[in-house]
């Protein structure tokens, strides 16, 4: 956040989307990962199942399933900045 009078409860739409990124990126690896390692019932399958329609356990399921919740995680931050940014006048 930013000091100026002006922009202090502004978010920066760019910095969120990277930041959705980066979470939902990390998110589907460990749940890919937790599905390996221990399944624990239909749950991490259904996550994984979101972004990619390869055997869950898959090394393409990872590649595809990461690309694609990055991309989601890009697209949901930016949004939401952009609505944040867009709604700032309702302060009381």
């Amino acid at each position: 956040m930013t000091t100026d009078i002006g922009h202090k409860d502004r978010i920066g739409v760019v910095r969120l989307a990277a930041t959705g990124a980066l979470a939902a990126g990390i998110f589907y690896t460990l749940c890919w990962f937790g599905a390996l390692i221990l399944p624990i019932g239909p749950a991490s399958h259904m996550y994984l199942q979101l972004f990619t329609s390869a055997d869950p356990l898959s090394p393409t399921a990872l590649i595809q399933g990461v690309v694609w919740s990055v991309s989601f995680g890009f697209i949901g931050g930016a949004l939401v900045a952009a609505l944040y940014n867009s709604l700032s006048r309702l302060q009381c």
